[in-house]
C-alpha cells in the first residue's frame, strides 16, 4: 500500500504527527498542551510545520486547518504538503472533518504512485506514510479503494506494447475474479468469427496478435433487470495501419487501450464497494499494425449488426472495435450504455486536455453523469452530434464510412458510434484522447472515479 494503517500514542510517537488545528479532537488538544507555543496562529495558508524542541518525542508536527481543507481545490494543493514530506509521518485522520477524509486519503494515494515496474530500480525514494483512523474507518477504505484502482489504471496505461498485450489485458480482467460479485468470460477469435464482428476483426488483420473479446459482469442486484454497459476502447497499440502515423505521433500509442483500463478500474471499484448495480464492462481487445492481412483504404467491412463500412482511414480504427463491442453489450442486456476511448485527435483540438468530450443521445442521461463529474472534480463537456454530423459519414460504397473528413471529427466519430446504438437505448460516449495520459507524468485514471460513484446509491 501507498499509505499503511498504522496504531500511534502521540506522546511517544517519534515519526512526524499529521493533524487538524481542531482542538474538539482529543489528539490535537493533547499536542497543544505539551508544545511550548499555539501552533494554530502559525497556519499559513491553511498548513504549518512546527518543530518540537523535544517537547514531544516526533521532531515535527505538521498542522492543517480544518476550514481550508472544505474546499476541495485548496484541498488538492495542501495534499501535496503531506507527499512531499522527507521523513516518516503519520497521518492522524481522526482529527479532519469526516466529509473530507475519503477525499484526502485518495488524493494521497494518488499523489504517491510512481511506475517503477520496468526500472532496474524498483524501490521508492519516498519515505514511508502511514495513517491512524479509529472513527472514520469507512471513509477512509472509500478512499483507499477508488485511489487504488485509479492507479491500476495509470498502471495498465503505462505499460508498453511489449509488457502488455490483448491476452495480458484478458489475464488481468480474469483476475478480477477475486473480488467478491465478479464473473469474467474471455472469448477467443472463433467466437468472435462466429458472432460475425466483422469490424472488430477487421482492425486485428494486420497483427499476429490475436484479438480477445472481454466480457465482465458485477451482479449488484439480483432483482434489478437494469444493467448498465462500460465499453472501453482496446487497442492495446495503434501504429495507423497502413494508414500510417508519423514517427511524432506514435510515441505514446500505448495509451491507445486508455478507455479499457478505465472500465477495469471503475468496475474494480464499484465491486470492492458493493454498490448495488448491475454493471458490465466490455472491452473488444486488439492492436492496430501494418501486416500482410491488414485492411487498407478503400475496403469495405461488415460489422456485427449489419451495416457495412467503407473504410477511409485505417487509423480510424477504434471506433470500428467498439461498433461491434456496442452492438454486443446490448445483445447481452445493457439497458444503458456508456463508452471510454482515446478516440481522435479532433478532441484534443478542440478541447485540449483538461475536459473530456462528452456526447449523447439522451441529454438526462448525461446530465447525471455530468452532476456526479461536477461534485467530483472531473471536467467534461458537452459536445455535439447532429445530422449534419450523420451527413458527414454517408459512403458512395457502403452504408457508411469510418472517417467524415477533417472538420468536427470528434462529433463525426461520435455520430459513426451512434449508428451501432438502439435509439432506445440511453447511451454517453466518452472521447478521452486529451486527458488520458500527459507525457510527462504519464497516465492519469480520469474517469475512473466519476464511473465509479455513478453506481453509488447516494447519488440516485
Amino acid at each position: 500500500m501507498l499509505i499503511k494503517q498504522t496504531q500511534v500514542n502521540i506522546l511517544e510517537e517519534t515519526k512526524d504527527l499529521i493533524i487538524s488545528n481542531d482542538p474538539n479532537q482529543t489528539n490535537v488538544k493533547r499536542v497543544l498542551e505539551v508544545l511550548p507555543m499555539d501552533i494554530t496562529t502559525l497556519l499559513d495558508d491553511g498548513f504549518c510545520t512546527i518543530t518540537t524542541l523535544g517537547a514531544l518525542k516526533a521532531t515535527r508536527v505538521h498542522m492543517f486547518d480544518n476550514e481550508t481543507m472544505q474546499d476541495a481545490q485548496k484541498r488538492k494543493k495542501l495534499i501535496k504538503k503531506i507527499t512531499a514530506l522527507s521523513q516518516e509521518a503519520i497521518i492522524l485522520l481522526d482529527t479532519f472533518n469526516p466529509k473530507v477524509v475519503a477525499h484526502m486519503v485518495e488524493l494521497i494515494a494518488l499523489e504517491r504512485y510512481q511506475f517503477n515496474a520496468l526500472k532496474s530500480d524498483k524501490k521508492t525514494k519516498q519515505k514511508a506514510l502511514y495513517y491512524h483512523a479509529e472513527k472514520v474507518i469507512k471513509a477512509t477504505e472509500k478512499g483507499l479503494i477508488i485511489a487504488e484502482a485509479m492507479n491500476h489504471t495509470k498502471e495498465l496505461v503505462n505499460t508498453p506494447y511489449s509488457h502488455l498485450k490483448a491476452s495480458d489485458l484478458a489475464r488481468y480482467a480474469k483476475d478480477l475474479e477475486r473480488i467478491e460479485g465478479i464473473k469474467v468470460k474471455v472469448l477467443e477469435k472463433e467466437a468472435i468469427q462466429a458472432m460475425n464482428m466483422g469490424a472488430f476483426l477487421a482492425v486485428n488483420k494486420g497483427s499476429i496478435e490475436p484479438p480477445v473479446l472481454i466480457h465482465i459482469e458485477y451482479i449488484g442486484d439480483k432483482n434489478s433487470a437494469e444493467k448498465t454497459a462500460l465499453i472501453g476502447k482496446g487497442v492495446m497499440f495503434d501504429t495507423g495501419g497502413y494508414s500510417l502515423k508519423p514517427s511524432t505521433s506514435m510515441v505514446t500509442m500505448k495509451m491507445d487501450m486508455g478507455g479499457a483500463a478505465t472500465v477495469l478500474g471503475a468496475i474494480e471499484a464499484i465491486a470492492h464497494l458493493k454498490y448495488p448495480k448491475n454493471v458490465m464492462v466490455i472491452i473488444a481487445a486488439t492492436d492496430n499494425r501494418i501486416g500482410d492481412h491488414a485492411i487498407v483504404p478503400d475496403d469495405v467491412i461488415e460489422a456485427a449488426n449489419g451495416l457495412t463500412i467503407e473504410i477511409i482511414s485505417t487509423d480510424a480504427e477504434g471506433r470500428l472495435t467498439l461498433a461491434d463491442a456496442l452492438w454486443y453489450a446490448q445483445k447481452e442486456g445493457a439497458t444503458q450504455m456508456i463508452d471510454v476511448a482515446t478516440l481522435t485527435g479532433a478532441i484534443v483540438a478542440a478541447l485540449g486536455e483538461e475536459h473530456i468530450g462528452a456526447f449523447t443521445n439522451q441529454k438526462a442521461f448525461l446530465d447525471k453523469v455530468l452532476n456526479i463529474a461536477e461534485i467530483n472534480l472531473e471536467k467534461i463537456w458537452h459536445m455535439p452530434i447532429s445530422e449534419g454530423h450523420h451527413k458527414a459519414i454517408k459512403s458512395f460504397s457502403a452504408d457508411i464510412k469510418n472517417s467524415g473528413g477533417r472538420l468536427a471529427g470528434a462529433s463525426t466519430a461520435a455520430a459513426f458510434l451512434e449508428r451501432f446504438v438502439d435509439e432506445k437505448t440511453p447511451w454517453i460516449h466518452f472521447d478521452i484522447a486529451g486527458a488520458a495520459y500527459q507525457e510527462k507524468t504519464g497516465a492519469t485514471g480520469r474517469l475512473v472515479k466519476t464511473l465509479t460513484e455513478l453506481f453509488n446509491p447516494d447519488n440516485t
